[in-house]
């Protein structure tokens, strides 16, 4: 195991294999099934790839990215469950979502202080998407609305705190994890326009996965690259 999963370029080999073949499962109905093991594959190699990869010394840090991939990995069953025709699953599916985003988020809080001013262009593109795409699927919401908005609030929650370590860590894992949180939001996106809106919207049999495969990659990435950004403050106390 360590051959493939000590290595990230083997490891990105074997998970774009396990995309494409979940891809071809989820668009072929004879095989719908057999998306049981190809999407938790998915899952349950990111989280292993992320224990042989990771020097966090940080336990509690640690712990909080193995739950969200935890959740993720439990809340794909219920979500597939859920695109046959379950309902129920898919809205059990979401919670486990919004557990699992909340674990990142924690993850992701930022120790230092920051100006208001650098959340308000966030805060006005934030206000924008929530006013657009509720505006959108709000006639066909029903008694989910309510989960709606906390599904919404969440998924912004999460980039903000991405967006907030700036300050804290190094580009690479910066620029990476922001992408990645910015790539899930896209996902999550396509898949209530298509429970809400349209469901043929934005060819979504091949747009959810790849963009949710994608967003949890690069997010994981991010943070096995990350590393304390270099204060300039520290500097100077070492040349004192």
């Amino acid at each position: 195991m360590s051959f493939i999963f000590k290595n990230t370029l083997r490891f990105t080999i074997l998970y774009l294999f396990l995309y494409v073949l979940d891809s071809f499962f989820k668009n072929n109905e004879a095989l719908y099934s057999y998306r049981y093991f190809t999407k938790l594959a998915l899952g349950i190699t990111l989280l292993v790839f992320y224990l042989f990869k990771t020097k966090q010394k940080d336990i509690s840090k640690k712990r909080l990215v193995i739950y969200a991939l935890s959740l993720f990995i439990i809340g794909d069953v219920f979500f597939i469950t859920g695109n046959s025709g379950e309902m129920t699953h898919f809205v059990f599916a979401a919670f486990l979502f919004i557990g699992a985003k909340i674990c990142y988020s924690i993850r992701f809080l930022n120790s230092k202080d920051f100006k208001i001013s650098k959340l308000i262009p966030f805060l006005i593109l934030g206000f924008a998407y929530m006013t657009i795409i509720t505006d959108l699927v709000y006639n066909n919401l029903g008694h989910y609305f309510f989960p709606f908005l906390i599904y919404l609030f969440v998924v912004l929650l999460l980039m903000q705190f991405a967006y907030l370590r700036k300050s804290e860590v190094n580009g690479l894992s910066f620029w990476l994890v922001l992408f990645g949180v910015f790539f899930s939001m896209i996902a999550d996106s396509i898949n209530i326009l298509k429970i809400f809106y349209d469901p043929l919207i934005a060819y979504n049999k091949i747009t959810v996965m790849f963009f949710y495969c994608l967003s949890q990659y690069m997010i994981i990435l991010g943070v096995l690259k990350e590393s304390r950004a270099i204060d300039n403050n520290d500097i100077l106390k070492v040349n004192t």
